[in-house]
């Protein structure tokens, strides 16, 4: 057996949506996506959108350097089983905000894909 072959992700289902950026896993662990701020205006549009994307859909999570919130919760970047990457798609779509409170990964990449007003 190759050492060398790539861990294989852990596919979750999504039990429950909290708001855009809080998520409940099946195995009951509470998730925050890196990067995504709720906007009020549009947070139903967001969770709608989740549920639509979420829908008997499998994903999986990667990690950065920080692994945890003041709170406690798993930060990780969400991806569905086909790789669209739910962080990004959400920053897309103009319905939450980038957080630019601390620094991650894909903090440029998220500002660079937030639409143009």
């Amino acid at each position: 057996i190759d050492k060398d072959t790539k861990k294989r992700e852990e596919f979750f289902t999504v039990s429950q949506i909290l708001s855009p950026e809080l998520l409940i896993l099946n195995n009951g662990q509470k998730i925050r996506l890196i990067g995504i701020k709720s906007k009020e205006e549009t947070i139903t549009e967001a969770l709608e959108f989740l549920r639509e994307k979420f829908n008997r859909r499998k994903v999986f999570l990667k990690y950065d350097d920080i692994k945890y919130d003041k709170d406690n919760n798993i930060l990780c970047y969400l991806y569905l089983d086909n790789k669209t990457f739910i962080n990004n798609h959400l920053v897309r779509t103009g319905y939450v905000d980038v957080d630019t409170s601390y620094e991650y990964t894909y903090k440029e990449k998220f500002l660079k894909s937030l639409p143009k007003k």
